[in-house]
């Protein structure tokens, strides 16, 4: 028998990845005994947290992407998706608690300036309501109040989040946050889980840097000029198929923003005895992590990333292939193609820049930032990997009625050790399938993947009744997962 879920994904490139990220991402996928797909998904959703905000690439005069990234692994229970984030994020983690430990004096300071200008502030208008109003220092203070920069403590990114919070995190966070779960819960809170309504618009707009205005009663305005969100999450099935079903996420391109990253199960094939990542492999990437966190903006501008010739020739050719299979090969997945070429000069300038280890922040006018040409090959062939695993992902959560009827006719076919049956028999043991018509179309479709075969003979028992095709079972049925 064919089974019916059974689809053929490349495997990860891994080669395209940045020797310190693929040195990772296959120690950690050792370690933890993964398929390497998740780690080398989750190191670029890392990686993007580390860049976003501070660069962006150009790929023509007048187009300018952002470097954050959506990405979410697709596993079932037991796979160690917690473990691969842990290992991902660690130097994240311990990058934001050495950054707020060095800087708690000042932060604390912060605070204190800030109270004294709010009591002072209290004062002056306690002093005018009194009659004595002293319009020079009210016109100080409020100058002063105004240009005070409130410090925050560091915060890189968040897990179990609302919509509303989220806002708020981004508009403390100087427009930058990123959110990195082992679970799929903001698909719920997004589709109106505690606010009944169905709200993505942050997650739309900060996808590709739209301002985000939020007025409302009883909350505080917020204007995020720039916001840029990276999000990395790892899921089960059913959330997948979840997301793809609600038709807002869908019509209004959430799922379109996303990379799926569908890997082969390794589960039964596991080792107990593995070998530990290197110590000096972690470093590398710890290093590199922090290298890129400390990153600092000139006059609060992103770093530009350009293209070289041959880096611009290969992306306008893989764009004119793309455009030539939106109607056609791509036309299931067209809202998603429809972004591939952005994704992928986001994912070159990502490569470019956790390629080596540097300074930006003092690195000389002469010296530009350019993706060559290998890293838009590296590129362009991870964007290929993500296509065959979106048309997956995107075919999963349509997951046909019949195909679902069919397992179940199936499962109750080895549950009772039937060899041979007919239509009625079905009937009697399925009485999900309501007329006869129901069961013919499953009967036909496990005829054509080969589960059941029709048989010579008819069934003629029975007073009155009409005689009916008997089917046999293929003896390889009892062995097929379903």
């Amino acid at each position: 028998p064919i089974p019916f879920d059974k689809q053929e994904l490349p495997p990860f490139p891994v080669d395209a990845l940045p020797q310190t990220i693929r040195d990772y991402v296959v120690a950690v996928s050792e370690s933890t005994q993964t398929p390497i797909d998740m780690s080398a998904t989750a190191s670029l959703g890392v990686l993007a947290l580390c860049v976003q905000g501070k660069y962006q690439i150009q790929g023509k005069p007048d187009w300018i992407e952002p470097l954050n990234l959506y990405t979410v692994v697709v596993a079932d229970p037991s796979e160690r998706k917690s473990a691969i984030i842990k290992h991902m994020t660690k130097p994240i983690d311990s990058f934001e608690a050495s950054f707020n430990q060095s800087n708690a004096a000042n932060l604390n300071f912060n605070r204190a300036q800030k109270r004294i200008l709010e009591r002072r502030q209290r004062a002056l208008e306690e002093s005018a309501a009194k009659g004595k109003y002293d319009k020079q220092a009210m016109d100080e203070l409020t100058k002063e109040l105004a240009e005070f920069k409130e410090m925050k403590p560091l915060r890189l990114y968040v897990d179990d989040v609302t919509t509303e919070k989220l806002i708020t995190v981004l508009s403390e966070c100087d427009g930058k946050t990123a959110i990195i779960s082992t679970e799929g819960g903001i698909f719920e809170m997004l589709s109106g889980l505690y606010s009944k309504n169905v709200n993505i618009d942050v997650m739309l707009k900060a996808y590709s840097g739209d301002c985000i205005r939020v007025d409302r009663i009883g909350r505080v305005s917020e204007s995020i000029m720039n916001p840029t969100l990276t999000v990395l999450l790892t899921v089960q099935h059913n959330v997948l198929s979840g997301m793809m079903s609600n038709n807002t996420f869908r019509g209004r391109g959430l799922t379109a923003r996303f990379l799926y990253c569908m890997p082969e199960s390794i589960v039964g094939e596991r080792r107990y005895r593995t070998e530990a990542i290197p110590p000096e492999v972690k470093d590398r990437y710890s290093s590199l992590l922090h290298n890129l966190l400390g990153v600092q903006m000139k006059d609060n501008t992103p770093n530009i990333i350009t293209l070289s010739p041959k880096a611009d020739e290969l992306l306008e050719s893989f764009s004119n292939e793309v455009e030539s299979k939106l109607k056609n090969e791509y036309s299931d997945i067209g809202d998603w193609a429809g972004k591939l070429v952005g994704t992928v000069l986001r994912i070159a300038g990502i490569l470019y820049r956790a390629s080596t280890i540097r300074d930006d922040f003092l690195r000389n006018d002469d010296e530009p930032l350019v993706v060559d040409e290998d890293t838009m090959k590296n590129a362009i062939s991870i964007g290929r990997y993500f296509t065959e695993h979106a048309i997956s992902a995107f075919s999963t959560m349509c997951v046909d009625t019949i195909t679902n009827q069919s397992k179940r006719v199936l499962t109750a076919i080895k549950k009772d050790s039937i060899s041979e049956f007919t239509r009625r028999d079905i009937m009697r043991k399925c009485r999900f399938l309501k007329t006869a018509e129901d069961v013919q179309t499953v009967l036909n479709h496990l005829c054509e993947y080969g589960y059941i075969s029709p048989t010579g003979a008819v069934d003629t028992n029975g007073k009155g009744k009409p005689s009916q095709q008997k089917y046999i079972v293929n003896p390889y049925t009892t062995d097929m997962p379903l």
